[in-house]
């Protein structure tokens, strides 16, 4: 459900606080931040509505708070989600499959021991959720930012030897065969997309604030 979420009406902006998912902090920091618009990767409303009852969307519009959201465009945009991923795991020169999916092959081996360490440190994570662990070297790779499990057995069939994604379920796991998978969490796997917005507005003349979020979870 790309697109508007909360349109007012309100054809200019001043101040946009950018954030990969809409919550009541996401609002209420909008708010203390005098932003008049949210921008974000994750929409609010992914299914059709009849009433508005959540107090963190009347707070929005009660404060004249407007959302746009770029989802899946985003996703598939050049230059898009899983894109920067991978430019950000330092690889480019990428090719395209199943639509959302970001891949690049090599003449030669590369050390996957190395990856893991490139992972946790760009990432900030003390450790990552892997399947296939045992894998050495891999000369093809894959990346899908948020949740892309679904592709797994169709990334195998093309012969990619590692894919890095989210939101990696027991029995999806279970579904890899050959192929190793970095889940790195839905979160971290698209918290980036703050520096997305970013490039592109950087040249308009609007403020805009990154959103102070973490993951929903916490490790104890």
């Amino acid at each position: 459900n790309s697109g508007w979420q909360i349109n007012l009406g309100i054809e200019d902006t001043n101040r946009i606080l950018l954030a990969l998912d809409v919550t009541p902090s996401t609002v209420d920091e909008a708010i203390n931040k005098k932003c008049d618009l949210i921008l974000s990767h994750h929409p609010i409303f992914f299914n059709s509505i009849k009433t508005i009852e959540s107090p963190f969307i009347i707070k929005a519009i009660q404060n004249n708070i407007q959302v746009y959201s770029a989802h899946t465009n985003l996703d598939i945009a050049q230059g898009g989600v899983s894109e920067y991923l991978a430019e950000k795991c330092g690889f480019t020169d990428l090719d395209t499959a199943f639509e959302f999916i970001k891949y690049k092959q090599f003449d030669e081996e590369k050390n996957f021991s190395k990856l893991i360490s490139t992972l946790k440190t760009i990432f900030s994570l003390p450790s990552v959720r892997v399947v296939n662990s045992q894998r050495k070297t891999y000369k093809s790779i894959a990346f899908c930012s948020g949740s892309g499990a679904e592709y797994i057995q169709d990334l195998e069939k093309i012969g990619i030897d590692v894919f890095i994604t989210g939101d990696l379920k027991h029995h999806q796991a279970l579904n890899a065969t050959n192929m190793t998978i970095v889940d790195l969490g839905h979160f971290h796997s698209e918290r980036f997309v703050v520096e997305i917005f970013e490039n592109i507005l950087k040249n308009e003349d609007v403020e805009v604030i990154a959103a102070v979020e973490k993951p929903a979870w916490e490790l104890i």
